[in-house]
């Protein structure tokens, strides 16, 4: 049976005749009024919305609450277990979400807001289709989180990677960026390393921007976790 036929049986059923194909269009809009003038009861919700929202509160942690300990922080008086995330003993908080096996960087040292006031950093010259580099490059240099962790120098520190490491070339380029403030640079480092950052990538390819990204920040990972051959990264 043809589908025109099938529609005109379910819309008006005991009319098999198809002789006029137009009527379907009829029938499809009047099924749709019919459906549309219909009135909408509304019940009361069983929980209020306040009750939602508290339950989803509790599953999330506040990334920079305000306590008393907040100056004291800044200042640098932190008890050791603070300054070193490994040292630092975290537990799950029953959620379903398994405590971590290293802590990479603990959470009441994160910062959401720039630690310094700094000058608008230097521009990224165009090497030839690298648009998508550049633009991934400056969106992780205005990163708050990250541009204090690695205008610190905390990580190049501690890096014992003798070849590439991301994290290196990133701290690097941050560095020189906000050094030239006013002034365009090239990101030399990522064009020689963009092989070790993604394989199939090409220098002077049309790549994707956010595809760029997701291997970049794979790569920071990695290099965070160098050494914890024993943890599975997913």
């Amino acid at each position: 049976m043809p589908i025109v036929d099938k529609l005109k049986e379910a819309l008006k059923p005991g009319r098999k005749d198809s002789a006029d194909d137009g009527e379907l269009g009829k029938l499809l809009a009047s099924s749709a009024k019919k459906v549309l003038l219909q009135k909408i009861e509304f019940e009361p919700a069983s929980k209020s919305f306040s009750y939602q929202l508290e339950s989803l509160k509790s599953k999330y942690v506040l990334l920079n609450p305000k306590t008393e300990g907040a100056s004291r922080r800044k200042s640098g008086d932190d008890p050791p277990a603070r300054r070193q995330g490994s040292e630092h003993t975290y537990e799950s908080c029953g959620d379903g979400v398994p405590a971590p096996q290293k802590v990479l960087f603990p959470t009441e040292r994160l910062s959401l807001r720039w630690e310094r006031v700094f000058r608008v950093g230097a521009g990224l010259h165009n090497l030839g289709n690298t648009c998508f580099l550049n633009a991934t490059i400056q969106c992780l240099t205005y990163t708050p989180p990250l541009a204090n962790y690695l205008l610190s120098k905390e990580h190049a520190r501690s890096c014992h990677q003798g070849s590439f490491c991301m994290l290196c070339v990133m701290q690097n380029h941050i560095v020189q960026a906000f050094a030239n403030s006013g002034n365009a640079i090239k990101p030399v480092s990522f064009i020689r390393d963009l092989k070790k950052i993604a394989r199939h990538f090409r220098f002077g390819n049309q790549e994707d921007a956010h595809e760029f990204l997701r291997y970049t920040i794979d790569a920071m990972q990695k290099a965070c976790l160098n050494g914890c051959a024993k943890i599975k990264v997913e």
